[in-house]
């Protein structure tokens, strides 16, 4: 993995008909950019992060920030993922 690598983290559950949609789509995009890693998280396996969740997931961060609640939106999501890779790519020179 190398410094361009953004390292996204997934929260879902078990049995969440908008996790399912929404880990379909960041599959179909990390297929397009490959430069992004997903962690995803059981918010179930956590008494803390379900309580922070629950009514919130699917959520997917980078860097503690959230780039969707609930329903993805492909097109933004890609926009935003591009921009921050060049972001990053660009302050590292």
């Amino acid at each position: 993995m190398n410094n361009n690598t953004l390292r996204l983290r997934f929260y879902t559950k078990p049995d969440c008909p908008l996790c399912d949609e929404a880990k379909f789509v960041l599959q179909e995009i990390k297929k397009k950019l490959p430069f992004i890693v997903i962690e995803d998280i059981d918010i179930t396996n956590n008494l803390g992060l379900f309580t922070k969740y629950k009514f919130l997931i699917p959520v997917l961060e980078m860097d503690s920030k959230q780039l969707f609640v609930g329903k993805v939106d492909r097109k933004k999501l890609v926009r935003q993922l591009k921009w921050h890779h060049f972001c990053k790519g660009f302050t590292k020179n």
